[in-house]
């Protein structure tokens, strides 16, 4: 699944699920969400009602135009396709991703914040309401999406694991996959002992796997990580989104944070 908009965002986009359509033979569903006015309010004359029901409607044409621009950008991908459109409220986009993604295997949207129209509460909503992974593109020039060389960020949390397993179809077409262990100093914990398991279970699913435990940074793990994707010229960076609920708001941990405005490379994400 991919969200369009009729924008130049879309092109990026649209890039990484055409890659991801042709390695995988995939069906993409491309969500069009079409943004109309809320109800002005009333008064004794109705018109507010009348004024709403005109800005609704010029809203609505302006969405079929839009609509027909980005179906058949998505017919040009050579893949089967489908459309889905919604005329919904600006504060309903964060939940309507999240419920249409789980019809799906993965969402495909750019980094939070790299453009206005993935804004942040959208990726979250869609991380944690899914149940689905998010496959992440930074922003810059419109690049070929390659799987040859992953790097999963591996700490033996619940989370590492649901992206590990998210990730598998992409790891079994890897030419390399390095389970990256980071920590303050080098020394055998649990998730270096834990990932000699994980390098077995993926074994045994055709995936064979290399252990780096490496020390962090001044303890800064995400930057850690992106120099050591550098070094590997890593093409996907597998990682657990990792955040907790305050206030019915999802707050995103500091590694999960920093990975998503920083790394150089597509993300694939999963809480």
């Amino acid at each position: 699944m991919v969200r369009l908009e009729g924008t130049v965002a879309d092109d990026l986009r649209l890039a990484a699920a055409a890659d991801i359509a042709r390695q995988f033979e995939s069906h993409v569903v491309g969500l069009f969400l079409n943004i109309v006015p809320p109800p002005l309010p009333a008064d004794p004359e109705g018109a507010g009602i009348a004024q709403t029901a005109l800005l609704v409607e010029e809203a609505r044409a302006a969405g079929d135009k839009i609509a027909k621009l980005v179906t058949a950008r998505l017919a040009q991908l050579g893949t089967l396709v489908e459309i889905r459109r919604f005329d919904i409220f600006a504060d309903e986009i964060a939940g309507v991703c999240a419920r249409e993604a789980r019809s799906a295997d993965t969402f495909v949207a750019l980094r939070p914040n790299s453009v206005p129209e993935d804004p942040e509460h959208i990726v979250e909503n869609v991380l944690f309401g899914s149940g689905r992974h998010l496959f992440l593109v930074p922003p810059g020039e419109r690049r070929k999406t390659s799987f040859e060389n992953v790097l999963v960020a591996w700490n033996g949390s619940r989370e590492a694991a649901r992206a590990l397993a998210e990730a598998m179809p992409y790891l079994k077409t890897a030419e390399t996959v390095t389970l990256c262990v980071v920590d303050d100093k080098p020394r055998v914990n649990a998730a270096t002992l834990l990932s000699v398991d994980v390098k077995k279970h993926l074994e045994h699913h055709g995936i064979d796997a290399a252990i780096h435990h490496i020390a962090s940074r001044n303890r800064d793990v995400a930057a850690t990580l992106v120099a050591e994707a550098g070094r590997r010229k890593a093409d996907l960076i597998v990682m657990g989104g990792y955040g907790h609920s305050r206030l019915r708001e999802w707050l995103l941990g500091g590694v999960t944070f920093e990975l998503l405005r920083e790394a150089p490379v597509p993300l694939l994400v999963a809480h």
